[in-house]
């Protein structure tokens, strides 16, 4: 599950198997396996080179995980997900593909989320049905019986055309869920921003926007946890077979943590009811090793203030603070379920663009 679906969360980053990874591909030389050292900068940084190659081969202006973030995401405290960073070597010593498993620590104790990356010009010689036998090796050893991966299908690419379906298909994964990357271009005209918010106050005049950067205030925190856990039971999750995340005031203070050690600022609006409630929050994310882009991630209303156009004035408000704030920033990345219609309006409205479908494949794995 993505940080971001907007009803909805990071972001996880995205989790697939790649083009040209497909299984029964033509085995050129011999590959080794091995498990990365999170310790061996050295080792992290050549996984990260084959990783990201293979992950963002032929999709338009993708995202991703830079080496200084994910060096933090391998080192620093996460009690609820554990990561295992593992590449394919071939004879000569070359990494040619790499890969990444995670583990969920406290929900979900059944999923594997597995990610596949294999450069372009190692590719159709089983690299990656090598790296795959390596995940369903590592998720019988710890017990999982889902794996969960994801494809991204650039717009406009038939999906029988984009290897990486074909691979998650004879892989023995189904399509259970699709998601939308779409992106805003900045900066957004503030006569448009002013219209829009104008529209939505006509509905939510009775709610308060407040808005901060950096970590949540204490006075919210508590009903803000609360709100980052319903995002995985209201986010359209389609046929995935995923539980609902339990979130409290310990582990939205671990992942604030973590994003300033990444050097991620985070741009948070909520909106308060008027019995001093959180009726709903979006939160944006600006990485500062990869200028000009921002993500977003969360954005939820609880059903129980639904209908007051909080969504558009939630999102409207909180772009306004990131320009203000960083006029740097040149567009936001989010990503949506198809089926969710009103987030989806809200984007359009704001003037988000396609770029290609996230779609998430699942299978089971069968106990040995």
């Amino acid at each position: 599950m993505r940080e971001d679906n907007d009803v909805r969360q990071q972001p996880t980053p995205d989790v697939a198997p790649r083009p040209g990874n497909e299984p029964g591909a033509k085995v050129a030389p011999k590959v080794t396996i091995s498990t990365v050292d999170p310790a061996d900068e050295a080792a992290l940084a050549r996984w990260h080179a084959a990783f990201h190659t293979g992950l963002v081969a032929g999709l338009p202006d993708p995202p991703a995980w830079t080496l200084q973030e994910v060096l933090v995401l391998y080192r620093a405290p996460d009690s609820s997900m554990r990561r295992e960073a593992f590449v394919a070597v071939d004879d000569s010593g070359e990494v040619v593909g790499a890969g990444e498993l995670t583990f969920p620590l406290r929900e979900n104790p059944r999923l594997a989320i597995c990610e596949i990356g294999v450069p372009p010009e190692h590719r159709r010689r089983g690299v990656g049905s090598a790296l795959y036998g390596h995940v369903v090796e590592r998720g019988h050893a710890e017990g999982r019986t889902s794996l969960l991966t994801e494809v991204n299908v650039p717009d406009g690419t038939p999906q029988e055309e984009w290897p990486g379906v074909a691979f998650a298909q004879k892989a023995g994964f189904t399509l259970r869920n699709t998601e939308l990357r779409r992106q805003l271009r900045l900066p957004v005209e503030p006569v448009h921003l002013r219209t829009l918010a104008g529209k939505a106050a006509q509905r939510a005049s009775d709610y308060r926007l407040v808005s901060w950067s950096g970590p949540c205030p204490a006075e919210y925190a508590e009903q803000y946890a609360e709100l980052k856990g319903r995002l995985s039971a209201d986010a359209p999750l389609g046929d995935m077979d995923y539980e609902q995340e339990v979130w409290d005031v310990a582990r939205l203070r671990e992942t604030e943590d973590r994003a300033v050690a990444q050097g991620r600022t985070l741009h948070t609006t909520v909106a308060v009811a008027p019995d001093g409630t959180l009726a709903g929050h979006t939160q944006l994310a600006v990485p500062r090793h990869e200028p000009g882009r921002a993500y977003q991630w969360d954005t939820l209303v609880h059903a129980a203030h639904r209908g007051h156009r909080l969504g558009l004035a939630l999102k409207v408000a909180n772009t306004q603070a990131l320009s203000q704030a960083h006029p740097e920033v040149a567009r936001i990345d989010t990503w949506n379920a198809v089926q969710n219609g009103p987030m989806v309006a809200v984007n359009v409205e704001l003037g988000y663009r396609i770029m290609d479908y996230c779609q998430e494949w699942q299978r089971d794995l069968q106990p040995l």
